[in-house]
């Protein structure tokens, strides 16, 4: 069986009702979750706060870091409640409009204002999860005339996506504020903004945290044509990309989400970027103890492509075996990352201090050379241990950080055991120390040999300049 101690790839799981009654949090970090997601699409504040606080309990009573996802709605567009329920067939035409009657033979509304200003000739609506899909043929003032190229339902309240959408829908919506809001209050390690569609997007948010005293990192979720097609842009300016399956599927076309998904994971890692692969991985799990084998290639196949974390979403939030999917999904990471070759090791140089990033990579080369069994790097601010990381090392990387929050927030970094210590003095102390700790991980005996990074002032940012070898006494 592959050892769960050594699985590289991150879990994260959402929380929901399922994980609510008492024991199952718990369960879930002896399973093996590294990171919780709450989904503010779902549930009241209180909610949120609540599981927030469960979390850090959870994490404290464990012993380890567990990082906190808050994860925005974002712009959710829908049909009005008057629109009449009816199922299209290919061919159709259908009047989209925010105004007149919905209820109108050939007509249906969209709880938007102006929406015809979002839609060009290049646009396709879509209705709900894929079907019906329309082609656009003509705008006027306020209404959109489509043709259906896919026949399906449409009603009140179904969601509506917009293909190729001109910038008007606010990136963060008044409901993003106030789970914004929410997130600073719980203290947030990442917050995930939905529907992102360019680098623009991601500095509104990143504005908006700054202002609030957050330190979380941002989530860029991949859902769109328009963010696929920015996606350099959007991978330079967040901390971590999400590959958002469902709606990319939806705005796209299913038939376009595997090379999007392997294309993301590629150009994120190369940028040294943390990414999370998400949607419907064991969807099977909600109702079922097993997976299917189906299921079991496609998040093993997302492991091999190099994805830094893969993500349950209402597996785990409102299935009935929340704590064997997170189980599972353990089991099958650590069994993939046995593949003879993980892709995503960075291969081009990064911005940053050169003869930080130079010493980082030489520790990582040296470790995997003289098969160390861990990599032991004290962090400041986390750069360094993610300088590691880029490069997918075959040895473990243990990050000593004395800052909580800096620990927390190297929880989904690929290959990374963050561990909030409280050391300090000089570097030949903080090196004692070091080994100290690591010899007290469990997995490490006497006599292992253990690749140490340090530099002329303890925790200071930029400033590791020397690898040291050592055996644990």
């Amino acid at each position: 069986m592959p050892d769960l101690r050594r699985r590289k790839t991150k879990i994260v799981a959402t929380l929901g009702p399922a994980t609510d009654p008492p024991g199952i949090l718990d369960a879930l970090v002896s399973a093996g979750l590294d990171c919780a997601r709450l989904n503010c699409s779902h549930g009241t504040t209180e909610d949120l706060i609540r599981r927030a606080e469960a979390v850090r309990a959870a994490a404290q009573r464990a012993g380890r870091p567990v990082g906190l996802l808050f994860d925005l709605q974002g712009p959710k567009l829908r049909l009005s409640k008057g629109t009449s329920e009816r199922r299209v067939v290919v061919g159709e035409a259908i009047t989209f409009s925010s105004s007149g009657r919905p209820d109108a033979p050939g007509h249906a509304g969209v709880d938007f204002a102006g929406f015809a200003r979002l839609v060009t000739e290049r646009s396709e609506i879509v209705i709900g999860d894929g079907v019906p899909r329309f082609a656009v043929e003509r705008t006027d003032e306020d209404e959109v005339l489509a043709r259906a190229v896919s026949a399906g339902p449409i009603a009140p309240r179904k969601g509506i996506s917009v293909v190729h959408a001109r910038p008007e829908l606010p990136a963060v919506t008044d409901k993003d504020v106030s789970d914004l809001d929410a997130a600073m209050a719980a203290r947030a390690d990442f917050v995930a903004l939905s529907f992102v569609r360019s680098a623009a997007d991601i500095e509104e948010l990143r504005d908006r945290l700054r202002a609030g005293g957050s330190r979380a990192r941002i989530v860029a979720k991949i859902e769109t044509v328009d963010g696929y097609e920015a996606l350099d842009q959007i991978v330079d300016a967040a901390d971590g990309i999400m590959v958002a399956r469902g709606d990319f599927g939806v705005t796209a076309g299913l038939a376009r989400v595997p090379l999007m998904q392997k294309d993301t994971i590629s150009r994120a890692t190369q940028a040294g970027k943390f990414v999370i692969t998400a949607t419907q991985m064991l969807e099977s799990m909600i109702d079922a103890p097993e997976p299917t084998r189906a299921e079991v290639a496609d998040v093993a196949n997302a492991v091999i492509d190099g994805t830094s974390a893969v993500m349950l979403s209402a597996e785990t939030g409102i299935g009935r075996h929340p704590v064997e999917a997170v189980r599972v999904m353990s089991l099958v990471a650590a069994a993939a990352e046995e593949s003879p070759v993980i892709h995503g090791r960075a291969r081009v140089a990064l911005h940053g201090d050169i003869t930080s990033r130079a010493v980082m990579h030489a520790a990582v080369m040296l470790a995997d050379e003289l098969e160390a069994r861990v990599l032991v790097v004290p962090t400041e601010t986390g750069g360094a241990v993610r300088a590691c990381a880029k490069f997918r090392p075959d040895t473990r990387i243990v990050a000593l950080a004395h800052d909580p929050v800096v620990a927390d927030q190297l929880t989904l970094e690929w290959g990374v055991q963050p561990l909030a210590v409280d050391v300090g003095g000089s570097p030949k102390e903080l090196i004692e120390q070091a080994l100290v700790i690591t010899g007290e991980l469990g997995s490490l005996a006497s006599g292992d040999r253990v690749v140490l990074t340090a530099g002329p002032r303890t925790f200071s940012s930029g400033g590791t300049n020397a690898i040291v070898v050592r055996e644990l006494p």
